[in-house]
């Protein structure tokens, strides 16, 4: 598809995607989380239900070693956007959510031009 692609890998991406995890994930789970259990307990679940949410979706269509890479891979960016969220941003979304916007739309973009 090759740069056809970006307008619509920038909507979903950034604005469908990123920004609808980042309030789901970030703005609401794991700032009840850490309220309840402090920050080290409530962003490690927080990102591990992020990672397995993720892997979920893949197992079905990819194999065992691929979706487990998945899920740990998006496990631990979940994990480093809770982390960015509570300790550099002051509880506000839009720096993870940039950060998560851009991952996103890089990674379509590798699949639009058939780099995975």
């Amino acid at each position: 598809m090759g740069w056809s692609a970006l307008p619509s890998a920038f909507l979903f991406g950034i604005i469908q995607t990123g920004l609808s995890e980042e309030i789901l994930f970030r703005g609401f789970l794991a700032k009840r989380l850490i309220s309840r259990f402090g920050f080290a307990a409530g962003n490690l679940l927080q990102g591990l239900v992020f990672g397995l949410l993720h892997g979920a979706m893949f197992f079905l269509v990819t194999t065992p070693l691929k979706a487990l890479m998945i899920t740990l891979i998006t496990g631990f960016s979940g994990w480093l956007l809770g982390w960015m969220t509570e300790k550099t941003a002051g509880g506000s979304i839009l720096p993870g959510w940039m950060a998560h916007g851009v991952g996103n739309l890089l990674l379509s973009m590798a699949k639009a031009f058939g780099l995975l």
